[in-house]
């Protein structure tokens, strides 16, 4: 016969006696207010007794008496819950995982591959196919879920769970890295960059470039627009500025100051400032 599991390690300090008839036994241990210490307090400063063991670091408390049939089922149950508890946490680290938690139960998602503007407005004019958007992969619809009414200027492209999932993950629950990921999404929707870093940096150069984009930007410092610019080698070039804003399509000779060197979105961009246009 023995107390449940969580009382095993206490002092028993009496016979088991009846009550009502079930076998009842007392036990003394640690007290759970102050962990033995005989304070309320952890730093144990001042008079900080702790009123549950009275100071003394221990308690005496009456708990069941099992039979030796009672404590196995006890046992039992115990595994069990713990059975049960442990296959929910698969099954969240499952469903939470990259692979479903993106949306490739059926081993894709859709891609679509067009004019951002375009998907963009489609996207949120479609919300019962519940297109999703994520940073990595735009716009894209799981495979459990479907799409309608898409654009004649929109193509849907199905990226395959194979093509990004980690090889090191013998699971096959995690994918590669975001960069990697990106790689894959820019081969499979034809978006391969040509442009090449230019100059290097505090280097002036002379470009005939036009103007492909004019976003406007607004922060705490006011408004200003980024120009996206291409050369004639189809190389890009960044330059934000709130003293000009050039319309997208524009043409000219550009004599510019390179002011850094970054990739984004799979595309080598020259950071250029103090642009000044010639002629």
């Amino acid at each position: 016969m023995a107390v449940a599991k969580s009382y095993e390690n206490m002092e028993i300090i009496s016979e088991p006696f009846d009550d009502g008839g079930k076998l009842y036994v007392r036990v003394r241990g640690l007290c759970k207010r102050c962990g033995g210490s005989g304070h309320y307090s952890m730093n144990a400063q001042g008079d900080t007794t702790c009123y549950r063991c009275c100071g003394v670091g221990k308690e005496t408390i009456v708990v069941r008496w099992y039979t030796d049939k009672q404590r196995a089922a006890m046992d039992r149950a115990a595994e069990k819950r713990a059975e049960a508890k442990a296959a929910k946490v698969e099954e969240r680290r499952i469903k939470f995982s990259a692979r479903n938690a993106f949306g490739f139960d059926k081993g894709y998602v859709t891609l679509f591959k067009g004019d951002a503007d375009t998907i963009n407005a489609w996207a949120h004019e479609t919300s019962p196919c519940r297109v999703r958007y994520n940073t990595l992969f735009g716009w894209f619809c799981p495979s459990w879920l479907e799409f309608s009414d898409l654009p004649d200027t929109i193509t849907p492209i199905q990226l395959t769970w194979d093509s990004v999932k980690n090889p090191d993950d013998a699971e096959g629950l995690s994918m590669v890295s975001d960069e990697e990921v990106k790689k894959v999404i820019h081969e499979l929707l034809g978006d391969i960059s040509v442009s090449e870093y230019q100059g290097q940096v505090d280097e002036w150069l002379e470009k005939t470039v036009t103007i492909v984009k004019n976003i406007p930007v607004e922060n705490r410092y006011g408004s200003s627009h980024m120009h996206i610019m291409h050369d004639e080698n189809e190389n890009e070039y960044v330059w934000t500025t709130a003293s000009k804003d050039i319309a997208a399509n524009t043409t000219c000779v550009m004599r510019m100051k390179v002011k850094d060197h970054k990739e984004y979105n799979g595309v080598k961009q020259t950071i250029v400032y103090y642009c000044k246009v010639k002629g």
